[in-house]
């Protein structure tokens, strides 16, 4: 970007240059010219013409929504990264940068953040990008009468003002010194106004189906159970990185060796979470390119705390019983490591923390203390993805061995979201978790939080401990990055001792493309960005 961000407090200047430090990877440099890739051969004295192609992604599941403020799961926001776009965006190398502003200024006080906008940009529908459309914007996602998902992700905001054409400020209820990076966030995209009015004149205009933003593509198809489609946006603000594919269609797939045989055979062009029990194999694919690194995810094991079996006796005995080390080497052959805190190393404010060590004897005491020294039947929810499964599968086999027969349920993804979210007949379930805004705040808030239990919210265990409420609205309060950094230990130790999870693994985020693709970037968030991908 032209502008950098020029004035900033102490605690999000010490946060912005954590995030420089986090790991990432990409399969290829992102592209910084519209250098022609493919060639057709016309007369000798004619420049090469580029040639654009379709691109086909693998993903795990269908999107459950194309509005990004209506959407939590990472198939519907892998989807929406290349239609939509937000004032700020986190780079490549986990920074946060301008997108559809040119700068931004934090106060002194870190109570405000004020956004100058990026002149003579549109939405796919021919709007203009205005001071008084992105307030319109983000008003609409934090109004909970809308009901959209996203709608707590703004529980920050007091107010947006309108400065003037091109200068919107954003004030938060207290000091907020993550508030660059939640705005860097993909639920802080901004939405068409020309489709916010029609949801405004018709409550019952469907969004979800019809998204409308800014970015380098536009919306073309969704075909239910098959695909979604999207073309290049001919109008997109950025004329370096137009696209370069003829579109780009992300299709459902849910069994990963199918996606991985696909892969192979060419029927797909990128599998985001290539299983790594297949890693190898492709890796000696002189078609095929892998690459990984290290996740900002953490799997873990939800248990409703509001059933008395899961006492804190009980829950320390559960990280006891499993054997996390085993499960890295078989599960994820080797591509992990066990999870030493509730957000993984790559995390702003992360804090490692002791191990609970293998030790079914102890885990057979501590259910004796809790109360439970028959152990108990149970339920194991998870997605129906090979990897979940897997995992689900080595949790239920070692918890047996401490009494706790937990039945394996799995299912496809929009529905556990979906039954989660409602938050009735939660047993225990195989979760993973990111921060989208790459930080403390939104790795442990969403999860820990009182105010985040269902329904609706995150917080699916119904964990409440007021220490660490208080301690995570300090933290966010603070202007001082010492401070905020000392909560984020405490909570950190706090939930890790309540074993408020049952921690396993943080993986390693492994990605597979074709050879003849290239300008994938993937993030440690998670996220594959396929805007600036060229296929030869």
């Amino acid at each position: 970007m032209k502008k950098q961000m020029k004035v900033m407090n102490t605690a999000l200047a010490s946060m912005l240059l954590l995030i420089g430090l986090s790991a990432c990877s990409t399969t290829d440099k992102p592209a910084t010219s519209t250098t022609p890739v493919a060639t057709t051969t016309a007369k000798a004295t004619e420049a090469p013409k580029a040639v654009a192609k379709p691109l086909v992604v693998g993903i795990e599941a269908e999107p459950k929504s194309l509005s990004p403020y209506n959407a939590t799961d990472g198939n519907s926001s892998g989807v929406q990264g290349s239609m939509f776009e937000g004032l700020l965006k986190l780079s490549a190398d986990m920074k946060v940068v301008p997108q559809l502003a040119t700068d931004y200024k934090l106060s002194a006080d870190a109570k405000s953040i004020t956004f100058t906008l990026r002149p003579n940009v549109t939405f796919h529908d021919g709007s203009k990008l205005t001071a008084q459309g992105v307030k319109d914007s983000l008003d609409f996602v934090r109004n909970k009468a809308n009901k959209q998902a996203r709608a707590s992700f703004f529980e920050f905001v007091d107010s947006i003002t309108v400065v003037d054409d091109t200068h919107v400020t954003i004030t938060s209820k207290s000091p907020n010194s993550a508030m660059a990076a939640y705005m860097a966030h993909s639920a802080a995209s901004i939405l068409s106004p020309a489709e916010l009015k029609k949801k405004k004149d018709d409550p019952n205009y469907n969004m979800d189906r019809n998204p409308v933003g800014t970015g380098p593509f536009k919306f073309a198809e969704w075909k239910d159970g098959q695909y979604v489609k999207v073309v290049p946006y001919d109008g997109y603000w950025d004329a370096e990185h137009k696209a370069k594919l003829e579109s780009v269609t992300y299709k459902p797939v849910k069994e990963a060796s199918t996606r991985v045989n696909m892969l192979k055979t060419g029927e797909l062009d990128v599998v985001k979470n290539v299983p790594s029990q297949s890693a190898k194999e492709l890796s000696a694919d002189t078609t095929i390119d892998i690459s990984k690194n290290p996740s900002m995810d953490v799997f873990y094991v939800g248990a409703n705390n509001k059933l008395p079996q899961y006492n804190k006796e009980v829950r320390q005995a559960m990280n006891y019983a499993v054997n996390k080390e085993q499960m890295i080497a078989q599960v994820e052959n080797g591509y992990g490591r066990v999870a030493d805190s509730a957000i993984a190393p790559n995390v702003i404010g992360y804090a490692a923390q002791k191990p609970y060590e293998f030790n079914v004897e102890k885990a057979k005491e501590l259910m004796k203390k809790g109360g439970f020294e028959k152990g108990f039947e149970a339920t194991l929810w998870t997605r129906n993805d090979t990897e979940f499964v897997a995992i689900a599968e080595n949790v239920s086999i070692q918890l047996g061995k401490i009494g706790i027969n937990a039945k394996v349920v799995p299912m496809e993804s929009g529905t556990l979201f979906d039954k989660l979210d409602s938050g009735k007949d939660i047993d225990m379930y195989i979760g993973r978790w990111s921060p989208g805004t790459g930080e403390a705040d939104w790795g442990l808030r969403p999860n820990f939080h009182s105010t985040r239990i269902p329904p609706s919210y995150n917080n699916d265990t119904f964990y409440i401990n007021k220490e660490v409420d208080d301690l995570l609205d300090g933290a966010l309060s603070s202007s001082d990055a010492k401070k905020t950094q000392e909560n984020y230990d405490k909570i950190q130790k706090i939930v890790y001792e309540d074993a408020a999870w049952l921690y396993l693994l943080s993986p390693e985020s492994i990605i597979g493309k074709r050879k003849d693709v290239s300008n994938v970037v993937l993030l440690p968030t998670g996220y594959v960005d396929v805007n600036n991908a060229v296929k030869k």
